[in-house]
């Protein structure tokens, strides 16, 4: 009996073993399966994956107003003609002053036409707005004389405060004007006090300061022994990038893919303390899509060391596409010159450069570059 108990629990184990046997089987083989499956559409995947699209090389030009006709029909020949130009050199962006609405002597519409000429050369229009550049006394600020800055012995100064609130808006109304067009983005020149007069002491601004450190500018030494000092220097320094803060929300609340670039001076420490220009702290913080550093110069390991200094700052914050002075007041550059300095805007990887200006990047440029790198 006990044999036979035992034969019976030896069959029924043998039994349940060849069960499990099997299951493991099925088991592995459905596993086997589903990695293969899962394999196989990754595979497929990875193949059918769009490649990441290459952005093409920026190439912009500062565009002035002066190029061109009072005659639209006159104007649009003579775009139609420098475009051609441009884009026979690969020109894809124009930075173009006294561009928006109001800002020129134009009876036509100057920027659809820019819009609609650029349009045909795939090139495209940036207008630019200058808030810190000298003031037409004649136009808005005769009703708003306190809009300028006032200098320490009382007298106005003909460049607009940025520090008041006021001529923040007003520009920033002047650049919502704008959105209306199909525009690629908007462009800031002179985004800084003047060099000639640093900062403004009208009552307003000084009572502004004056209630967060409880003292007015015009109370302390003028001079970088005084912490008051020092702070009124970092206190207009904070207004310009206010300021920019602001145009930044206004071009994101339009809700349209527009660029925010900036020209900024070379040095980002002077520009700081000289003309209230942080744009270190506008690149680390990506308070716009791009800088263009003004770079006129034909000392080329000057070039290199600047450009070099804004990518650092930069990062992957923001793009650094460099100003290159073809003549200008301070430099004066010959095509051999021009190469280089495009060659070292792509050896320090901006994938991008701007030419000052419209005026001087001639035929005989535009050539040299086609000959060459273009």
């Amino acid at each position: 009996m006990d044999y036979l108990y035992s034969d019976i629990i030896g069959i029924v184990h043998i039994h349940l073993q060849t069960e499990r046997n099997l299951y493991d089987m099925r088991k592995n083989k459905i596993t086997t399966c589903l990695v293969t499956f899962v394999t196989i559409s990754l595979i497929i995947a990875a193949g059918c994956k769009k490649k990441p699209e290459i952005q093409p090389e920026f190439r912009g030009v500062w565009l002035h107003t002066g190029l061109f006709s009072p005659q639209k029909e006159k104007a649009v020949r003579q775009m139609d003609s420098l475009f051609t130009l441009y884009q026979e050199s690969g020109i894809n962006n124009l930075f173009c002053y006294n561009s928006a609405p109001g800002e020129n002597s134009f009876t036509w519409d100057y920027l659809q036409t820019l819009i609609d000429e650029g349009n045909k050369k795939n090139i495209r229009i940036h207008p630019i707005f200058y808030p810190g550049y000298t003031v037409n006394l004649e136009k808005e600020i005769v009703d708003h004389p306190h809009w300028l800055i006032r200098g320490m012995d009382g007298q106005y100064e003909p460049h607009f405060n940025i520090a008041n609130p006021e001529v923040r808006e007003y520009w920033i109304d002047r650049i919502k004007a704008t959105f209306k067009y199909d525009i690629a983005g908007i462009h800031l020149d002179y985004i800084r006090f003047p060099i000639t007069q640093m900062y403004s002491y009208d009552s307003l601004t000084c009572e502004l300061f004056k209630r967060e450190f409880q003292y007015s500018p015009l109370e302390v030494s003028h001079d970088c022994g005084s912490m008051i000092w020092c702070e009124w220097i970092k206190w207009n320094s904070r207004q310009v990038t206010d300021f920019l803060k602001e145009i930044q929300k206004a071009v994101k609340d339009s809700d349209k893919p527009l660029l925010l670039g900036a020209d900024v001076f070379p040095d980002m420490e002077t520009a700081d303390v000289l003309i209230a220009q942080n744009w270190k702290y506008w690149a680390e913080n990506g308070l716009v899509d791009f800088l263009c550093p003004m770079l006129y110069t034909n000392n080329l390991d000057l070039f290199r060391e600047y450009v070099r200094n804004a990518m650092n700052a930069a990062g992957n914050n923001c793009r650094v596409y460099p100003g290159i002075g073809i003549h200008t007041s301070h430099n004066d550059i010959t095509g051999e010159l021009l190469i280089k300095e495009v060659e070292i805007t792509r050896e320090e990887r901006t994938n991008g450069m701007v030419f000052f200006s419209g005026y001087s990047f001639n035929k005989e440029m535009m050539d040299t570059l086609n000959a060459t790198l273009f």
